[in-house]
Order: structure tokens, then C-alpha cells, then sequence
């Protein structure tokens, strides 16, 4: 890590993390590959989860989580959304329900999911193959949806493998997405999301992902699986992180150990042509990370998939 930061385990032996939401209140949500969603607190103010609450067991995959302002958890697991209650007094949710189902899926799935400054939610949906010509049109795409899953339609689309999505003080939507593999390998992104806008996949046969689509504003890099996103817009780090995001990139498939496994922040600089950036090493040295979250003290938290750790990035100074 840059210079004055540093990092500690925070909890562990979580089988393949996934995400992470915190709700404000003292409670970090954790959520993992496997179905269950444990619901983490620090009872002494150390910065450590002492205390694990086992929320909600759900059908696998999960791959995204996101927090209702009732303390509802909105759960992105293979082809649909469920809803756990806000927790009772053992911590655990009082309620589930499914509210989506039968999201096309294949090689790729439904996976981060936020809600807009339009009360509305937001959820990313990953493409049935690599490269190919989708039968479903809500495949590849960003989905918008009411919370209790009705009036589903399509918002964006063109994006093979969108991941994380977030919004940022200003209402806009942003969201990682991981491109293609051979024979069209094209870079992974982060995009600024806007309604009806095509992101260029499928990439064939031209394999030019700029052919027919919108431009990234980030170059995250091939294969390096780019998910987690956050944006930082607290003051507990140096003041050029903030506004800028942090992306957990899980790595490459091949398993080449120079590619990804790294957080990285991307730092977004307004033009006349649009939003570009700058993309900078911050934290190396972890087991495929997947994703990031700012807790409300204004550290980073990392879900570590390949370690079964989440880390707390706190800055301490010179």
C-alpha cells in the first residue's frame, strides 16, 4: 500500500466472500459465494467483528448485496433477487422472499445491485456466454426494477459481465465490467451508465468493442476481473482519494499471478470530451479480492474471496 497506510484481518474463515454493504448503524453485512449472509459488529470499537450473526441462508450464487433504508437486504443470487427482513433480536433476518426469478444465466449472472436517488434498484446482469448474440434482451445488460420487483426493464446494455454499479453524489450511475476473452479479448472497464445507452458488446465479428458503443472512461486492464467498486467520499484518507473510486480486481483466470489480485483506485478527471482517468496500484498482495466497501469511519474494507478474510484499511500518517 501507498506510504502511512496499513491493513489488518478484521474477520475470517468466511468460505468465498463475496460483498459487502454497511448500514450505518454499527452493522457490516458480509455475504458468501455459498448462500449465507452473516451480519458482523465490533463490540469494542477496535475495529475488529467480534461478534458474527448468521442473517439469511439463501439459494447460491451470491454475488451482490445491497441495504434497504428499512434494513431490508436485497440479495443478487443466480437468476433472482430475494429479500431478507430487517434482523430480529438474535440477528437474523424475520423474513425472506423471493421478488425475482428467472434471470437468464449461463456463464455469467446477476450480480451487484443498488438502489438509485430514485428509490428504485438498480441490478447488474452478466451475459450467457463470451461472445455471442443473446436470445434474452436482459442479458448483458443493467436491469431497473421497483423494490418489491415489479416494472422490470432494461436501463443499459452492451455490457458482457457488469459486476458492481454505484452512484455517486451527483445521481450518476457507475459500474465495472469485465470484457471479453479470446478471440475478442477486450479490456475490462468502469463505465459512467446512462439510461439507453449501448456499451458495444457483443464485440464479434469486428472484435472493436468501440464499433457500435459507448467509450469507458477507465482502462482496468486485461483479464483482470475487475468487480468491487466503491467511491470514497469520506475524509479519514489523504484528500486525493477523495471522489475517486476503489475497484477489487479478483484476477486472471490463467491464474498468472501479475494480473489483478489487487485494489486499485481510479481517479476521474472531468474534460471537455467527458469523464477520463487515471488508475493507480493501491493495495497488493491479496488472494483475489472481490469486493470494497467504506465503513463509516472512513476505512476500506476488502472481502478477500480467495482468502476467506475481509481487511480493514485504515490511514495511520507518516
Amino acid at each position: 500500500m501507498p506510504a502511512g497506510f496499513t491493513a489488518f484481518v478484521v474477520v475470517e474463515n468466511l468460505p468465498e466472500p463475496t460483498s459487502i454493504a454497511v448500514d450505518g448503524k454499527g452493522h457490516v453485512y458480509v455475504s458468501e459465494l455459498g448462500g449465507v449472509v452473516w451480519r458482523l459488529r465490533d463490540e469494542n470499537a477496535d475495529g475488529v467483528f467480534e461478534a458474527r450473526d448468521r442473517f439469511v441462508e439463501v439459494a447460491p450464487s451470491i454475488d451482490g448485496i445491497a441495504l434497504a433504508p428499512d434494513g431490508a437486504v436485497y440479495i443478487s443470487n443466480t437468476g433472482r433477487v430475494t429479500v431478507a427482513s430487517a434482523a430480529g433480536a438474535d440477528g437474523a433476518a424475520t423474513g425472506v422472499r423471493e421478488i425475482v426469478q428467472g434471470l437468464p444465466n449461463g456463464r455469467h449472472q446477476n450480480n451487484g445491485l443498488a438502489f438509485g436517488p430514485d428509490g428504485t434498484l438498480y441490478l447488474t446482469n452478466g451475459s450467457t456466454c463470451n461472445d455471442c448474440q443473446e436470445t434474452d434482451p436482459r442479458s448483458a445488460t443493467i436491469l431497473r426494477l421497483d423494490p418489491d420487483g415489479t416494472n422490470l426493464e432494461v436501463f443499459a446494455r452492451g455490457l458482457r459481465n457488469p459486476y458492481a454499479l454505484t452512484f455517486t453524489p451527483d445521481g450518476r450511475l457507475w459500474a465495472t465490467d469485465n470484457g471479453a476473452d479470446p478471440p475478442c479479448a477486450t479490456i475490462d472497464e468502469l463505465n459512467l451508465i446512462e439510461e439507453g445507452k449501448d456499451y458495444g458488446w457483443p464485440y464479434s465479428p469486428t472484435c472493436d468493442a468501440l464499433a457500435k458503443g459507448e467509450r469507458p472512461v477507465a482502462d482496468l486492464g486485461y483479464f483482470t476481473s475487475s468487480d468491487g467498486l466503491a467511491y470514497y467520499d469520506a475524509d479519514a484518507f489523504p484528500s486525493q482519494y477523495r471522489g475517486s473510486f476503489f475497484v477489487a480486481q479478483w484476477g486472471a483466470n490463467s491464474g498468472d499471478p501479475t494480473i489483478g489480485k489487487r485494489v486499485v483506485t481510479v481517479t476521474v478527471h472531468e474534460t471537455a470530451q467527458g469523464p477520463r482517468d487515471e488508475v493507480t496500484d493501491f493495495a497488493l498482495g491479496l488472494d483475489h479480492p472481490l469486493d470494497v466497501a467504506v465503513d463509516q469511519d472512513g476505512s476500506l474494507l476488502v472481502a478477500d474471496f480467495g482468502s476467506g478474510k475481509v481487511y480493514r484499511i485504515i490511514y495511520v500518517g507518516d
